[in-house]
């Protein structure tokens, strides 16, 4: 039997937060698959907002999500995770129900470009501020490229220094110290799973 993934758990997780006509940001597109995932669970009256700093990453994403016919369901946005509450409209404040990230480069794309803790943790703080009361923060972060262990390692002063009244809920890493492999953190709001 396969182990799931550390996506796949993830995802898993996020269920318990996006019932039909949900709204969700996906922070870092990539590739659209947790983009894909998302709009899929939030439904037809649902919405979800990709962001990527990369053209690239935003035309993969189109791609998966128009051949899921998903299209309707999602914005794309190309600017810095960094921006987060500036790249979605004032009407988001307070009202999306989950936020993910997928940290590190775009797989198939320009490995030069990473995700920083200089863009990362001012994205995180942005996030807390757009979730409704009962909503979750998601993120994955890479630690096997140059750069991936000090952002994880900055992330991972963030969820320890959570303000009330969010709550770290899941965390699992993954790999060995001589092969670090990706870590996951779970936070969610008052009255969440």
């Amino acid at each position: 039997m396969n182990r799931p993934n550390l996506t796949e758990l993830a995802q898993q997780a996020w269920l318990d937060h996006l019932r039909p006509g949900a709204w969700a940001v996906d922070a870092t597109a990539g590739n659209g698959r947790d983009t894909a995932f998302l709009a899929g669970a939030a439904g037809p009256a649902g919405r979800v907002f990709a962001i990527d700093i990369q053209d690239a990453a935003l035309r993969a994403t189109a791609v998966r999500i128009g051949g899921l016919d998903l299209l309707e369901r999602v914005t794309l946005v190309r600017g810095d995770h960094a921006r987060l509450a500036e790249l979605l409209p004032c009407k988001a404040m307070g009202a999306i129900d989950l936020v993910c990230f997928n940290l590190g480069y775009l797989p198939d794309g320009d490995h030069a470009v990473t995700t920083r803790p200089e863009t990362t943790i001012p994205a995180l703080r942005a996030a807390l501020a757009l979730l409704k009361p009962a909503g979750a923060l998601s993120v994955i972060a890479y630690r096997g490229h140059p750069g991936g262990m000090r952002e994880a390692q900055a992330v991972a002063g963030f969820f320890a220094a959570l303000p009330a009244p969010w709550r770290l809920c899941q965390h699992l890493e993954t790999g060995s110290a001589a092969r670090p492999g990706p870590v996951w953190w779970l936070a969610v709001g008052a009255g969440g799973t």
